[in-house]
């Protein structure tokens, strides 16, 4: 298998896509394993993550893969949101940060 490209996508579009492929037929070990995971831990039930993955990438610091990942946790505090951003190294103001939270809730 060849991959041709690579792109960051939320627990719940990965829900969706495994969801509708089920229907469609058989899921092989690891899309099962996939979307098995994706139904514990999908935390959003909605249509405007796409839209959320844009207004959070307007933010110089924030890269589309930060993006998904903070709809993905859906911090509930700065403290929760500095710590996810801290991997990579990522400083925000309190400000910012009520900003971003705003934006996922």
């Amino acid at each position: 298998m060849e991959v041709k490209s690579s792109k960051a996508v939320t627990v719940e579009y990965t829900e969706k896509v495994l969801s509708k492929r089920e229907k469609d037929g058989e899921l092989g070990y690891e899309q099962a394993q996939a979307l098995e995971h994706a139904k514990k831990f999908n935390k959003e039930k909605n249509n405007k993550i796409e839209k959320t993955v844009e207004t959070l990438t307007k933010h110089e610091k924030i890269t589309e893969e930060i993006a998904v990942k903070i709809i993905d946790i859906a911090p509930e505090n700065p403290a929760t949101l500095k710590t996810i951003l801290a991997k990579d190294r990522i400083e925000i103001s309190d400000e910012e940060a009520a900003s971003i939270l705003k934006e996922i809730n």
